[in-house]
């Protein structure tokens, strides 16, 4: 996964105390910015890099100056470094793995976890040892709440139905790689959150919204059901309900601005396209219900939403 580079200054590499000073001084004055202690970076170009590239030059600056080695960096700030997303802000601390017999403790801006990581749960991005995709999910399965875990996983086994992305792991190389960590800590809460992963969740809106559901008892849909009419394909939905002809869609702000969703189209455009969409649903007898994320994030709010549309609620999964 790409990411956007700045040089950082690092000062335990220049020539005086001087030079140290200096440098403290302009990030005192918002000439430059503070990355990390001694290490700066020129502040209109951090400005210009998105949260996930600032964190991932925080990461850098973290791991280039401390005085343990090799530094094995995992959970969260692997997933900024191999470009899975995160529910909430990029943390401010760097996670990284030691070994057990190492020891060590949390402090500052770093967070270390005490596991033994195989060889083969390790690679490289961006020159820094990271674990892998896999092992990263698993990880973060292991710590983080259950929504925030769903959203990584669902992002590292989706399936491209186009084939222009192969995903980045698979149910067999997840399976594989929690059989290497048992026996584990956290097993049941690993296999909770691998259980309920798909690889057929498009965005990390339509990953927070099924885990909504499924908080409150909505009947659990249909995903990625392909509909047609006479004029050829329709579209494919985020959510389906046979049973009550309706069709859920989590519309992020992304899928409007982003270019990479847009296709060259102008924002009228898409707006346009959309309601033709939903137009042609609607005269082949499906109803259209749309949220966005402060509804699919709220599982009372999703809830509520959906109710309205005409779906119970209260059914266990």
């Amino acid at each position: 996964m790409a990411y956007s580079f700045i040089p950082l200054i690092f000062a335990r590499s220049l020539d005086s105390d001087d030079s140290r000073q200096r440098h403290a001084r302009l990030a005192l004055s918002g000439e430059e910015h503070r990355v990390s202690p001694g290490v700066y970076a020129d502040k209109l170009a951090w400005d210009a890099l998105t949260p996930r590239d600032q964190y991932i030059h925080r990461i850098r600056a973290v791991v280039e100056t401390r005085a343990f080695d090799p530094v094995l960096v995992s959970h969260e700030s692997a997933a900024a470094l191999h470009g899975l997303p995160v529910l909430a802000s990029w943390p401010r601390q760097v996670h990284v793995t030691i070994g057990r017999s190492n020891g060590g403790k949390s402090r500052g801006e770093i967070v270390k976890h005490s596991v033994e990581i195989p060889d083969v749960d390790v690679t490289t991005v961006a020159g820094l040892r990271v674990t892998t995709v896999v092992r990263t999910v698993i990880d973060i399965a292991a710590n983080a709440k259950f929504m925030n875990a769903v959203v990584v996983a669902d992002h590292a086994l989706r399936l491209d139905r186009w084939g222009k992305r192969e995903p980045l792991c698979t149910p067999d190389t997840i399976s594989a790689a929690l059989d290497r960590r048992l026996p584990a800590r956290a097993h049941a809460r690993i296999s909770r959150v691998i259980r309920f992963a798909t690889t057929q969740s498009d965005s990390p809106l339509e990953s927070v919204s099924r885990v909504s559901m499924h908080t409150v008892g909505i009947p659990r849909p249909v995903l990625q059901q392909q509909f047609s009419d006479y004029r050829g394909l329709i579209g494919f939905s985020e959510f389906y309900w046979p049973d009550f002809k309706l069709i859920g869609e989590a519309d992020g702000r992304s899928k409007y601005t982003d270019p990479r969703y847009r296709n060259g189209r102008t924002l009228e455009e898409v707006l346009l396209d959309e309601k033709k969409r939903a137009d042609r649903l609607r005269a082949i007898g499906l109803d259209v219900s749309r949220w966005g994320w402060d509804i699919g994030v709220n599982p009372e709010s999703l809830r509520r939403h959906l109710e309205a549309a005409g779906l119970p609620s209260g059914q266990p999964w």
